[in-house]
């Protein structure tokens, strides 16, 4: 008896002690996320705004003056701002985004592509290619010249259905395990606000949906992708976050999306995929249908 109740206490001891930490830590992340949300501590934090006001520079529409999605890259980028290696973005437009990154990471190289070539924006730490981001063949002549293994792929290309679905299949692949994919425009998977960007009357082959279903059923399916491709998301992205910017001042929001590598590949089939593949086969429930 006087061991259990020995072991009694030190349980209790070993509990309010955690229970004092947690409180502690909720503190001060308490502290440190109002400190960041007043104005002015931003600046003075020496980091967590340096994108934006890169942005704010350029004619880039990722800033303030447009979508605000340097406000999400900001927190999302200052860890690997002085070890990212290599930096995809596909659209190039007039390059003022090719050049924000390449003045936000210090030892990157930044790959531009492209469907009209842009080599006049060719530099030391700037590479442009000429490819059809819809075109798999081209996309693979792309990475046969400059290799795979990018920290940060970023989509402002077509923003078609197909364009930014038929990228993220083949190119995911090739970023390294903890990476960052982006999908950014994904608003125009809302015909109601923006049309003639490839989405059928029921929007089933949105690129929106195609998240969403993944959110609900933890499985990544798409009109545009194989199988293979298919399966290989599902079990590499880690995380998935999607971002809304209310604009007041615009009718149409801002959306995008980050997916994040996993770190480690899963090397065995989860008992819970085990099963969703078990009760998919024994419903026969079909796959959405390749447009």
């Amino acid at each position: 008896m006087p061991n259990c109740l020995s072991r009694a206490r030190f349980l209790n001891r070993s509990s309010d002690g955690l229970r004092n930490r947690l409180s502690l830590l909720f503190v001060t992340g308490a502290i440190l996320i109002l400190t960041l949300s007043l104005p002015g501590c931003r600046k003075q934090s020496g980091g967590f705004d340096e994108l934006t006001r890169l942005a704010e520079g350029t004619k880039t529409d990722k800033g303030l003056s447009g979508h605000y999605y340097t406000e999400i890259y900001d927190l999302f980028f200052l860890p690997l701002k002085n070890r990212a290696g290599k930096v995809l973005e596909i659209g190039i437009a007039s390059g003022d985004s090719l050049k924000m990154w390449r003045d936000y990471f210090p030892k990157a190289t930044i790959y531009g592509i492209d469907i009209v070539p842009k080599t006049e924006l060719d530099s030391g730490r700037i590479k442009t290619f000429v490819a059809d981001q819809a075109n798999r063949s081209q996309l693979e002549s792309f990475v046969g010249k400059f290799g795979g293994n990018f920290d940060i792929i970023i989509d402002d290309g077509g923003h078609h259905m197909n364009h930014q679905q038929i990228s993220l299949g083949f190119l995911f692949k090739y970023l390294k395990p903890g990476g960052y994919y982006i999908i950014e425009d994904l608003h125009m998977s809302l015909p109601r606000f923006w049309k003639g960007y490839g989405v059928s009357p029921d929007e089933s082959n949105s690129t929106l949906n195609m998240i969403f279903r993944f959110i609900r059923e933890m499985r990544l399916e798409s009109f545009h992708m194989p199988r293979p491709e298919e399966k290989y998301l599902t079990r590499n992205i880690e995380f998935c976050n999607l971002f809304m910017r209310n604009r007041l001042y615009v009718e149409s929001p801002s959306i995008m999306c980050i997916l994040k590598k996993r770190t480690a590949p899963l090397s065995i089939m989860s008992s819970q995929e085990s099963r969703r593949e078990t009760k998919k086969r024994k419903s026969g429930a079909p796959k959405p249908p390749k447009r």
